[in-house]
């Protein structure tokens, strides 16, 4: 044997790469890890740390106590999902066997199939910390079992998603000072009491990288705007509890935001986003996300003057404004605008629209904004109430200023062909997801051929209409072209009336 490979280091790195290739594919990584850890003393620990580092629930390791064994997994290989009913607690030589192992654990997610497990624990002290090396928390059982969450409080645990608020969250907290990320995954049953111990918990977090969770109030936005290592704050309010309460509260302008890069809104309206970022600067934001169920026009402008304060540095590379609501927009001659408002924010790379109020964007428009953005990579603006105006001709003009873009979504006028593909020289090499098919098209032929002629590499146009509307049909005719075009048959073309492309939909 080498002697290099008498280093643990070498060893660990080595074996690394093999968990790092072999990740998405469990089957086959496990069996290669068991295998490495079988060959020689050398090899044992490096490749049993791999294979421990992240488990999906503990029954594995409940698979180590030879009793329990015998029960889980039968002669037969039939895994019988209440084998643990009845059972009795861990002795002592069996949590010694257990313990063993869980000592190399990196990441761990609890979920409710794990909630009737717990009793064998019980002979454990809660105090007892089971996992000393945990990296990663995910704790999603019964409200029953809270309290066993104590045997998962690792002083190095850095990241910590709980399902809802635990009741004993300013304990947990405080017993984590590694603790970098908190996750709130499921807040929608939260009730006020609760919600007030998820503020005070977030004021004793002191080296916090990423908070997600629902909305909290104005005292612990002041403390995370003291925190110098927070990157990223989601904020998903609950669609039962609009966080009126917190809105009606004085606010006072919060010291700057100096390290956040990404920040993400979740809701039923925008006005919480539009209270928080009005009272702060994000000097470094680079992504910004919104998600609400109705978006006005007058959230609309409210958010983009608040954007364009809050972060005067024009730092932002990501914005997306979206609306979940199927209602038809109001009319707004203001709508103009909307687009006009991102102009500033050259560095802009992903630009994604699609508020609750009608968005005006012809070919003039449309060429001054992407000479905006010299480094844009998508842009999806979906406007279909409104009479299209942008045409072939100035989307291709605009995709001449724009040589990164890879997606594009836009409503356009498919009808007037003002482009002829014969007398263009032009290509754009690097668009590969083209979007335009809540446009209105009646010669499919004739577009296909523009996008086949200058758009070598979308292969198809996405679709999101259901395959039984005259739209879908309309654009599957535009796709069946493009298959053609592109070296397939006919038969492949007809097929598509009956079949979605298994490549539909969003791809950044």
């Amino acid at each position: 044997m080498h002697q290099a490979l008498l280093v643990s280091e070498v060893l660990s790195e080595i074996f690394s790469h093999l968990d790092e290739n072999l990740g998405q594919y469990p089957a086959v990584k496990e069996p290669s890890l068991e295998a490495l850890a079988r060959t020689c003393k050398t090899f044992h620990e490096p490749a049993m740390r791999l294979l421990w580092a992240t488990l999906n629930g503990i029954t594995p390791l409940l698979g180590c106590v030879p009793r329990l064994h015998q029960l889980m997994y039968r002669s037969n290989s039939r895994h019988t999902e209440d084998w643990y009913r009845s059972i009795e607690p861990l002795s002592e030589p069996e949590t010694h066997q257990f313990l063993c192992h869980a000592a190399r654990v990196r990441s761990l997610d609890i979920s409710f199939l794990d909630d009737g497990l717990f009793h064998l624990y019980s002979t454990l002290p809660l105090e007892t910390c089971v996992f000393p090396g945990l990296l990663s928390f995910t704790f999603s059982v019964g409200h029953l079992q809270n309290k066993y969450i104590y045997l998962f409080l690792s002083p190095t645990l850095r990241s910590c998603t709980l399902a809802y608020i635990h009741p004993d969250l300013k304990s947990i907290v405080t017993r984590l000072p590694a603790l970098e990320e908190l996750y709130i995954t499921d807040p929608i049953y939260s009730t006020a009491d609760e919600l007030a111990l998820l503020y005070d918990s977030v004021r004793l977090c002191k080296r916090l990288v990423t908070l997600s969770g629902p909305p909290v109030d104005w005292a612990a936005w002041k403390h995370l705007s003291s925190l110098p290592s927070l990157l990223k704050v989601e904020i998903r309010e609950s669609p039962r509890r609009a966080p009126s309460e917190l809105l009606h509260q004085d606010m006072v302008n919060f010291a700057p935001f100096v390290n956040i890069t990404s920040l993400l809104f979740g809701g039923n309206t925008a006005a919480y986003a539009i209270a928080i970022m009005k009272h702060s600067e994000f000097p470094s934001l680079k992504d910004f996300q919104i998600r609400a169920g109705v978006l006005p026009w007058a959230d609309i402008e409210k958010l983009c003057r608040a954007l364009s304060k809050c972060n005067e540095r024009r730092t932002l590379e990501t914005i997306a404004i979206l609306c979940n609501s199927l209602t038809l927009p109001e009319p707004s001659d203001n709508s103009l605008t909307v687009v006009s408002y991102f102009l500033s924010f050259t560095q802009l790379r992903i630009l994604r629209l699609s508020p609750n109020c009608c968005i005006h964007l012809d070919n003039d428009l449309l060429l001054e904004a992407v000479s905006s953005w010299p480094h844009l990579r998508i842009l999806e603006i979906a406007n279909p109430q409104m009479t299209p105006v942008v045409t072939f001709r100035g989307i291709f003009a605009a995709l001449r200023l724009c040589p990164h873009l890879h997606r594009l979504e836009i409503f356009m006028d498919a009808v007037n062909i003002d482009i002829d593909p014969t007398a263009e020289s032009f290509q754009h090499a690097a668009l590969q997801s083209l979007d335009v098919t809540l446009s209105v098209v009646v010669d499919a032929e004739a577009v296909a051929r523009i996008i086949f002629s200058m758009l070598p590499c979308v292969n198809y146009v996405d679709q999101r209409h259901d395959f039984r509307t005259v739209m879908w049909k309309l654009w599957d005719d535009v796709n069946g072209h493009l298959r053609v075009f592109n070296g397939g048959d006919f038969i492949i073309a007809q097929a598509s009336d009956w079949t979605t492309d298994e490549s539909e939909g969003d791809t950044d």
